[in-house]
């Protein structure tokens, strides 16, 4: 895989990244959540210890991930169940036409 060279900025710091061309996109998407969401964070709670405000950001991004996490696990269970379902029927509707 060929690598890129990137600088991400995050709270007025300058971050050289190689990353994979893959992951770039994902690389400065992520960097422009978290520039928005540390403005938000300024703005709405007057903070400007960027320490807090990174701090904030970071729990509040994490917090958003498991509960997405947790979203998808609960769908994949729901699809298995349904297949388990599905697989059901079949097998019954298969004993029949035997």
């Amino acid at each position: 895989m060929s690598e890129v060279s990137l600088k991400i900025e995050i709270a007025g710091k300058e971050y050289p990244l190689k990353v994979t061309k893959d992951n770039a996109t994902y690389i400065e998407k992520a960097s422009i959540v978290i520039k928005n969401n540390l403005s938000d964070f300024e703005k709405k709670y007057n903070i400007t210890d960027k320490k807090d405000i990174l701090a904030m950001v970071f729990l509040q991004t994490i917090s958003e991930f498991l509960k997405e996490q947790d979203k998808k696990q609960e769908e994949l269970n729901n699809l298995k169940a349904l297949l388990d379902e599905l697989g059901e029927m079949v097998k019954q509707h298969q004993q029949k036409v035997v």
